[in-house]
């Protein structure tokens, strides 16, 4: 089955000193996964490209029918220190939203995170 479906997790995203050089954490808005729409689907894959990051991409699922009041959980996590990289990889799970997280964001761009199913 081809993909169909492509949602951003993240969109560009460039650091930007909050003055005191601190890192900081950079929260996606959520979007429904594979499960919301298909039922009992599982299979995600994710897509992302970014320029001279330091941080950590974080993508977290939930199970939960509202996002906003879900319960959160770590399905992939890819640590960057000063990285260029353009990857893709499949993420298996029956969730119903994903959103993704920068954490301890300090330097870089973030020119995409996606999501397709």
């Amino acid at each position: 089955m081809s993909q169909a479906t492509t949602l951003i997790l993240l969109p560009q995203t460039a650091y930007q000193n909050p003055g005191n050089g601190a890192p900081y954490t950079v929260t996606g808005e959520a979007q429904p996964a594979a499960a919301y729409y298909l039922g009992n689907r599982d299979l995600q894959t994710l897509n992302f490209n970014i320029t001279n990051v330091t941080g950590n991409i974080v993508i977290e699922a939930t199970l939960a029918a509202n996002s906003s009041s879900a319960e959160w959980f770590r399905v992939y996590e890819f640590e960057a220190t000063a990285s260029n990289n353009s990857a893709y990889t499949n993420i298996n799970g029956n969730f119903v939203y994903l959103r993704a997280k920068l954490e301890d964001f300090s330097q870089g761009t973030v020119n995409f995170i996606k999501i397709s199913y």
